[in-house]
């Protein structure tokens, strides 16, 4: 069978040889008359042989049978009934997969928050002791070098007394997020309860903690944390141990903390060197 098409009055690409442009606005890019002489013909014909186009075959409908066989029930015992518990079962089959991916989200979720203290945002206290201790016992059997720092907020009670309780949370965790700013993985940051902070950091040397520390101390003094539209400087002191082996996780914070309660002592000393009113 043959069809003939009516001719196309915008000029064509010419049987894809390039000769011309797919869009007519394409005319005006060779000249104005190049239509007119690329183009003589505007009216002529063009025959397709569609013998060997096979005739369109609708698609058969799905049928419940379909389902049935696949649940190995034969066709002839596809009754209505058979037919409708096959749907609720199926029904039910999609409830079940939904809520498996709920749960499967939901103990992602727990995942990922497990072991971090809701307060601060930072590892808990036991799952920090956790990792202190299994730190500790490696020690000395590779070639890892494990410090041990931690950071107090020196003037949180007078922050208190000041603010209120309500400033707590939101300074402790601003806090927290700065520290982490400094103290990023693979080190551990965690809080230790009261005002106390803790860090396990990993092959760093002294005097790259002390850097960090001291950008940690300019942040905060520089970006006080803000509370009802009043800024609260917090004052953060630090003691650092460097594990040695034989330590425990109790002797490693006890190290650290002699150190810490040290700068503390120097810190205090150097305030109250300071005239009164300036």
């Amino acid at each position: 069978m043959k069809v003939t098409r009516p001719g196309s009055m915008t000029p064509s690409m010419g049987g894809g040889d390039g000769r011309y442009p797919s869009s007519p606005y394409g005319l005006f890019a060779y000249g104005k008359d190049s239509g007119r002489r690329r183009a003589p013909n505007q009216d002529h014909q063009v025959d397709i042989d569609t013998n060997d186009v096979p005739d369109a075959v609708e698609e058969a409908p799905y049928h419940t049978p379909d389902m049935a066989n696949v649940l190995g029930i034969p066709d002839n015992q596809v009754t209505p009934a058979v037919e409708q518990a096959i749907g609720r079962l199926m029904v039910r089959i999609n409830g079940l997969t939904e809520n498996l991916s709920e749960l499967k989200q939901r103990q992602a979720h727990l995942a990922r928050s497990e072991g971090r203290d809701p307060f601060t945002g930072a590892i808990s206290r036991p799952a920090f002791m956790q990792i202190l201790e299994n730190e500790m016992a490696l020690v000395g059997a590779d070639r890892t070098n494990r410090t041990l720092l931690l950071c107090e907020l020196a003037d949180i009670d007078e922050i208190l007394q000041r603010h209120g309780q309500d400033c707590k949370e939101g300074l402790f965790n601003y806090v927290r997020r700065i520290m982490a700013d400094f103290i990023m993985s693979p080190h551990h940051l965690g809080y230790l309860g009261c005002n106390d902070f803790a860090a396990l950091m990993y092959n760093v040397d002294e005097e790259d903690i002390w850097q960090r520390v001291d950008a940690i101390t300019r942040w905060l003094d520089q970006h006080p944390f803000v509370h009802n539209d009043q800024p609260i400087s917090v004052v953060p002191v630090f003691g650092l141990h460097h594990a040695h082996s034989g330590d425990t996780p109790r002797s490693a914070l006890n190290a650290a903390d002699t150190a810490l309660r040290a700068h503390k002592e120097m810190y205090l000393a150097q305030l109250a060197r300071i005239p009164q009113g300036i």
